[in-house]
């Protein structure tokens, strides 16, 4: 059965809210959301789990450190660096250095998983998307079958949505 695309534009946050909500409940696929500013609210009623984007940069700093230790050690065991009696390994002096990397390979992992979780680039915006949701608006789009289009429309309405159309694409 073919599915089609409704497009509800809102005004206000609290609506929009309000028609995500009654579309989970109501199961309807959600296929995408519209929003000028990032809203917790919109998040929740959506049921979105947190992004995995922050466990790659902890990954990312764990191996930074773990290879600036390693690097600092190879480098004074290679070249004995032997200053006056002091240990060949220090390991203070090379805490600076583990730093530095746990610094330098979290900020490369996260930018790495930020780019693969958000699917960058995309090289072309959607056909329904409208230029009013980086200013003042909030869309929703919302997939259904044809049968259930009247629904979906009287939902979107009844929650608060400016305008319902079909949503190209």
């Amino acid at each position: 059965m073919k599915m089609k695309g409704l497009l509800g534009v809102f005004e206000y946050l609290d609506d929009l809210v309000k028609a995500l909500e009654v579309m989970r409940e109501k199961n309807y696929e959600i296929k995408a959301v519209y929003s000028p500013v990032r809203s917790r609210q919109i998040i929740q009623a959506l049921g979105l789990k947190p992004s995995p984007v922050r466990y790659f940069t902890l990954i990312g700093a764990i191996s930074g450190i773990a290879l600036g230790f390693g690097l600092a050690v190879y480098t004074a065991l290679q070249w004995k660096f032997i200053v006056s009696g002091k240990p060949p390994v220090p390991r203070v002096p090379y805490v600076i250095v583990a730093f530095e990397f746990c610094i330098l390979f979290g900020v490369l992992w996260n930018l790495a998983s930020l780019w693969l979780n958000s699917r960058l680039p995309k090289l072309r915006l959607p056909e329904h998307y409208d230029p009013r949701f980086s200013g003042n608006r909030f869309g929703v789009v919302v997939t259904c079958t044809p049968s259930a289009q009247e629904q979906v429309v009287a939902i979107l309405n009844e929650s608060g949505a400016e305008e319902v159309h079909e949503a190209g694409e």
